[in-house]
């Protein structure tokens, strides 16, 4: 008589068969080149014949030098939440705000990032070091990565 495997077994099966995929967080104050290292790195990747992602969280964000596959202006803006009176935040707040409605609306994000295995994403982070250091957001953010498959990294 066979018996079933239980979820963890299954899970364990899963983990060791499927290819992981990778996420790297780039975190930094602003100005300090994130989207630049991703640019090179996307450069890097490309002419290594490799496949890699990007994704821009930076609401903020005016301009940068990769093609993402998601960006979060798509889902919601700075300036718009600046511009909202009722809101009535400012640069920082503006950035706090997008976020928390990036991490309320994350099904955008998963549809964006797709299901495909061995992937290698990196994540285009505000500059706003304090939704790193002081607000649980990123972490966060890492758990929902890692329930998605991600091995994470910042």
């Amino acid at each position: 008589m066979t018996s079933i495997p239980n979820v963890y077994t299954l899970q364990i099966l899963i983990l060791l068969f499927i290819m992981p995929r990778y996420a790297q967080l780039v975190v930094g104050p602003a100005g300090s080149g994130k989207s630049t290292f991703i640019s090179a790195m996307m450069t890097h990747a490309e002419a290594s014949k490799r496949t890699m992602y990007a994704v821009n969280l930076d609401p903020a964000a005016e301009v940068f030098n990769y093609n993402a596959i998601a960006d979060i202006r798509e889902l919601i803006h700075v300036e718009d939440i600046m511009d909202d009176k009722d809101l009535n935040f400012g640069p920082n707040g503006a950035l706090v705000f997008a976020m928390e409605y990036l991490m309320n609306n994350l099904e955008w994000l998963t549809e964006k990032l797709g299901t495909q295995e061995d992937d290698y994403v990196l994540f285009d982070t505000p500059g706003q070091i304090e939704l790193v250091s002081h607000f649980g957001l990123m972490k966060t953010f890492a758990k929902y990565l890692e329930s998605l498959n991600f091995r994470v990294c910042v």
